[in-house]
């Protein structure tokens, strides 16, 4: 399914490749520099290490060829030692030189200059010969000459830059691989950053597009998984607004449609004669307009609540003061329905701050929607109280011993348009908005609004406001 993105394909793309050359660039620059800093330690290590394999080399064959002098007393048959085949140890691989106590060579491993004398620099590289204290020569260790290097064991280097060249090369082998390997790791890495992003930004399109049940696949409890989250609670928050909004627009053209339907037909009747303009024909009609009026300014004080502009004149005022206006509007209704009325409230009542209108229209509505249920014989209860401490809240509750509310239809009672009894006519009920402004208004105070109710029990709706002066 292909989905509006609102952004060009190639964005996510330069994304993900910035990412990537991103993990690359972080990668080689940390095997260079450790590329750069094992080469310097090898080169160091190694350098000491062959030096120092060397010096020794070259002391144990001064105290070998001093042991050997004192033997001798001369150094007359020292090359047929040094023809006997290659030395071990660590000075394998060089040309050793032995020369007197004058600077004469009486031994050279390769061959050409025996009986040659050498000089004061010359000497000063070797190592002395020393017999009981008094030198009687020296032996000095170079690389190659002319006779060739001596042979050694395979894998020896010769020179430290033998040993170097190795080193390097395997370092910067492991560095070739390590950054083959960052590579890959890093392509997989940003690839899993940017799919989610791709799969957002393309459930974002479809959103943008009028498809609301678009939701993503949560699959982490990263960023990016609130993320996602965050997306599929706002997509559902806009597919319940929408919903909402065309059902209320379908229940306000339901609502309308009656009472239009009755005044037109009437009126039709009249004008065609059918029906005398009699008190008792142009009754229903007005009763009807009433009904309208009733119903359109309902709609304002809801649409007033949800864009937040419902103006409230806030004062002090005396709970029972409201109760008692509430009662005795509903009253002369209550007697000719055969419902006994009453109010309920102790003595020493706080003091609340609210719109008393808008508190008297809240106890009207749950009053009229109580006597609409109440059978003849049956009792309701108007009882005001005040929570205990820490609260401070008033209370205020209609209670009525009817039939109760059945528990399916308890949770919706404040939505809008809501009935339990869709067959119920508009004139023995009313707007279907009334709880649902008690809810608008209540909330609006800063207070909270409930409703409980067991089956053949009666039913309880109140709402709670805070007491003293605000």
């Amino acid at each position: 399914m292909e989905w509006a993105t609102g952004l060009a394909p190639n964005d996510s793309v330069r994304l993900y490749t910035k990412l990537l050359l991103a993990f690359v660039a972080v990668v080689l620059l940390g095997v260079a520099i450790v590329a750069v800093l094992a080469n310097q330690a090898a080169r160091r290590e190694v350098t000491s290490l062959i030096v120092d394999a060397g010096t020794t080399s070259e002391s144990q064959l001064a105290l070998e060829l001093a042991g050997y002098y004192r033997g001798h007393g001369s150094w007359d048959s020292v090359p047929v030692v040094f023809r006997g085949g290659p030395r071990p140890g660590p000075g394998r691989g060089q040309r050793l030189i032995v020369a007197d106590v004058h600077g004469t060579v009486v031994a050279d491993s390769g061959g050409s200059l025996t009986g040659q004398s050498l000089t004061a620099a010359q000497l000063a590289t070797g190592v002395p010969i020393e017999v009981d204290g008094v030198r009687v020569g020296t032996v000095l260790a170079v690389d190659g000459g002319p006779g060739g290097p001596r042979p050694g064991p395979p894998g020896v280097p010769a020179t430290p830059a033998d040993v170097l060249l190795r080193v390097n090369s395997a370092i910067w082998l492991a560095a070739l691989v390590g950054s083959g390997a960052a590579l890959l790791v890093g392509g997989v890495l940003a690839y899993g950053l940017v799919q989610p992003i791709r799969t957002l930004t393309a459930a974002t399109g479809a959103v943008a597009a009028g498809n609301l049940s678009q939701r993503v696949p949560v699959n982490s409890t990263d960023e990016l998984g609130e993320l996602g989250q965050a997306f599929n609670t706002m997509a559902a928050s806009l597919e319940r607004a929408e919903q909402q909004r065309r059902d209320m627009t379908a229940d306000i053209a339901h609502e309308l449609r009656n009472p239009i339907a009755v005044l037109q037909a009437n009126l039709e009747g009249v004008i065609d004669g059918v029906l005398p303009p009699t008190p008792e024909n142009l009754t229903p009609l007005l009763d009807q307009t009433h009904m309208l009026a009733r119903l359109v300014d309902d709609l304002r004080t809801v649409a007033l609540a949800d864009a937040g502009q419902l103006g409230l004149e806030r004062e002090n005022t005396n709970p029972v003061t409201l109760g008692r206006s509430a009662v005795a509007q509903f009253q002369s209704q209550a007697n000719a329905q055969g419902v006994s009325l009453s109010l309920e409230a102790p003595d020493g009542l706080p003091a609340v701050m609210v719109d008393p209108q808008r508190i008297t229209q809240v106890l009207g509505n749950l009053l009229s929607n109580a006597l609409r249920h109440a059978p003849a014989g049956s009792t309701i209860a108007l009882r005001l109280s005040v929570e205990p401490e820490p609260t401070s809240r008033v209370r205020f509750s209609v209670r009525d011993s009817g039939p109760g509310i059945p528990p399916e239809v308890l949770p919706h009672i404040f939505e809008r348009f809501y009935r339990a009894d869709e067959g119920r006519s508009r004139l023995d009920g009313g707007t279907g908005l009334g709880l649902t402004i008690a809810k608008q208004l209540v909330e609006a105070h800063g207070g909270s609004i409930w409703a409980r109710s067991e089956p053949g029990q009666g039913a309880e709706v109140g709402f709670t406001l805070s007491a003293g002066a605000g």
